[in-house]
């Protein structure tokens, strides 16, 4: 198999259009990808942020466009689609205000040998074109023959043992993954689904159960064989479906949502999980440690195959081996031999300068390696994110000079007082300035544009040492900083998760606001939270506190109503409000329900206005979980009594009723000091 080729030039526009097509004469446009934001001479061209949309193609000759800005992420789209024996062609100028240029410069130049690296004027090197004439006959793998085989054991063998496969890039995984699939159709399976992120991401799937079985490709994510199926259905759309099937195959299974993995997993017996290692879109190594510990708990009889054996290229593939280390897509974390008996009162928390992250290559692989651990979407565009913006500070906790943990900081806020009324009036809307743009647009805090702001955008700990206290204090590190330099809040949004929540509550933040919408990554909504280091901030995070509090309640039965219940109890035991008072016509209607003269319908607002005051309450959090979620299920979200029922396991309405009334005696059963029934006139 033919090796890549990579040619790096660096001039002007002209020069380098000139010399691409000396380098590529009259190359078929069927077989090139050209990929610029301006139109280059006589090649078709598609816009830069096209590159994600070409996956699953295959070219002999790309031509990448970075003089105006360098798009990292799209680089590494591109770079996965050139076949074994193409030309890869970028065009390269370095920035001298940029240290992510300045570091990719010096990874081209460690490279210069096996790559060819042409400076304007000088002699363009002789390519190996393929001949286009030819096709390319690619064999099935050892390894994919393996996976194949691994597949079909899942189908045979015991129920709930689910395959998890992962590779790096170009490995044939998707291919193994549709080839099973098409020999399992012609042995009598009857009915197997596809699900990944997109359609899109599962052509390879489809193309190659095609060829298996004789058939053209499909178009609309569907074959027909011989009374079986295969079929793509989308994640949210197969969860909110009854389908069943003899096989689900979760592709680029780290880009789902974990909540619809965990769905998933329950509902289906027979699963191959399928995930890219190391990607221009993230890695699957975080993925992999978090959703090991799942399917621990949940199918301890799973396995794991990797495929590490390239099929597109050869093994010792210069353009990939360059393409990793200018894009740290094979960064690590610390090797765990070097940090066993680390210990976190021996350690130093530290602000880098990032001008140190370009000369110490060591600190930078290990800070980026450990991020991209812990946060699976980190892509290579965040590298130059970090290197590149002034506003985003970074902090490590190192031990013998080993990362344990880092954090990544952006400055925010102090917005001139014009923008922040535009913001807060919905006239506009910021890049950045999340936690400011946040509560003016949103909580509708008038005074927050003017406030200066710190927002940790993400931290990472590194999994042997985690629960030891370096996160914490990475996060004492950022509070001493902003509050010795006059900055007024810290804070953070992230997914919502209960654990991630008690951390950070734990380092005195607190939530001050649920997102109305659904994270793309991990499916969940967004919770903000504050910390004060200044007298205004205090008095900015006790109103936000405020108005959370008692927005709380109106908000389950409209924006909440289907949150899922157990994060609005941890939410709800987070209030601190006192509520207010039954009037008396309120408190005979409590009694009325609860002694059995009155149905719930008639005593509804009534009882609603109870529960909402005992929230967060000692005499609420007392009650067992299963009447709490009843509570805030049935009243508070008003969710039907269909859904409650088949939920929480009544056998009826009948049944539910009687429970209620027992839970709301209860709630107005506690000591009289702490009594809310309490009369007005």
């Amino acid at each position: 198999m033919q090796q890549r080729q990579c040619v790096v030039l660096t001039g002007d526009r002209a020069w380098c259009e000139q010399a691409t097509e000396t380098l590529l004469p009259a190359f078929n446009s069927e077989r090139l990808l050209c990929l610029s934001d301006r139109p280059v001479g006589h090649f078709p061209t598609l816009r830069l942020k096209q590159a994600k949309h070409q996956l699953g193609k295959e070219f002999e000759a790309i031509v990448f466009d970075g003089l105006d800005t360098l798009l990292p992420d799209n680089m590494g789209q591109s770079v996965g689609t050139l076949c074994a024996g193409g030309v890869f062609i970028l065009w390269f100028v370095v920035d001298r205000n940029s240290l992510y240029s300045q570091r990719f410069e010096q990874v081209i130049r460690q490279f210069e040998s096996p790559l060819h690296y042409v400076k304007q004027g000088d002699a363009l090197p002789h390519l190996n074109l393929l001949d286009q004439a030819s096709e390319v006959t690619i064999s099935r793998t050892t390894e994919q023959t393996e996976a194949i085989k691994l597949i079909g054991k899942v189908v045979t063998g015991h129920r709930r043992r689910p395959l998890v496969l992962s590779a790096d890039r170009g490995r044939g995984k998707s291919a193994a993954l549709g080839m099973a699939a098409a020999e399992l159709l012609m042995v009598g399976l009857k009915k197997i689904i596809v699900t990944a992120p997109n359609m899109m991401a599962v052509d390879s799937v489809f193309s190659h159960a095609a060829s298996v079985l004789g058939c053209a490709k499909p178009a609309n994510g569907k074959i027909d064989y011989e009374g079986a199926t295969l079929k793509f259905i989308a994640p949210d759309a197969l969860l909110a479906s009854d389908d069943t099937a003899d096989l689900l195959l979760v592709d680029e299974a780290a880009a789902i949502p974990s909540t619809m993995l965990a769905r998933l997993l329950q509902r289906f017996s027979r699963l191959v999980f399928a995930t890219t290692l190391h990607g221009y879109e993230g890695t699957g190594r975080g993925f992999a440690i978090r959703f090991q510990a799942l399917l621990e708990q949940q199918v301890p009889g799973w396995r794991h195959y990797e495929l590490s054996e390239p099929v597109r290229w050869r093994q010792d593939d210069v353009l990939e081996a360059f393409s990793f280390e200018a894009l740290l897509l094979n960064a690590e974390p610390v090797e765990e031999r070097l940090i066993l008996n680390a210990d976190v009162r021996q350690c130093t928390v530290e602000r880098i300068d990032k001008g140190v992250l370009t000369n110490d290559e060591l600190l930078l692989r290990q800070l980026f390696g450990l991020m991209v651990l812990a946060h699976y979407r980190t892509k290579p565009s965040d590298l130059q994110l970090l290197l590149d913006n002034d506003d985003i500070y970074c902090y490590v906790t190192r031990y013998k000079g080993h990362v344990l943990a880092c954090a990544w900081v952006v400055e925010e806020g102090l917005l001139p007082p014009e923008l922040a009324s535009a913001v807060y009036l919905g006239q506009r809307r910021l890049k950045g300035h999340l936690l400011p743009q946040s509560l003016l647009a949103h909580m509708g805090i008038e005074s927050a544009g003017g406030l200066g702001y710190r927002r940790i955008l993400r931290i990472a700990t590194h999994p042997i040492v985690q629960r030891q206290g370096a996160a914490k204090a990475l996060l004492e590190a950022v509070y001493a900083d902003a509050k010795s330099e006059q900055i007024d809040v810290i804070g953070t949004s992230f997914a919502a998760d209960l654990e991630v929540m008690s951390f950070w509550e734990s380092c005195g933040f607190d939530v001050v606001r649920l997102g109305t919408q659904h994270d793309e990554i991990s499916g969940q909504r967004a919770v903000t939270l504050l910390r004060a280091c200044s007298t205004v901030g205090g008095g900015l995070h006790v109103d936000a506190t405020i108005r959370f509090e008692q927005q709380w309640p109106d908000l389950l039965m409209m924006q909440f109503n289907q949150v899922d219940v157990d994060l609005i109890l941890a939410l709800s035991k987070r209030l601190r409000s006192k509520g207010s008072v039954l009037a008396n016509w309120e408190r005979q209607d409590v009694f009325r329900f609860v002694d059995g003269a009155a149905t719930f319908e008639s005593c509804q607002l009534a009882i609603r206005k109870l529960v909402s005051m005992a929230l967060g309450q000692p005499h609420f959090l007392e009650l067992p979980t299963s009447e709490q979620r009843l509570l805030i299920m049935f009243i508070m979200q008003l969710r039907s009594v269909s859904v409650v029922t088949r939920a929480l396991g009544f056998t009826g309405k009948s049944d539910l009723m009687s429970v209620l009334r027992r839970v709301v005696r209860g709630l107005v059963a506690f000591p009289s000091e702490d009594n809310l029934i309490v009369t007005t006139k």
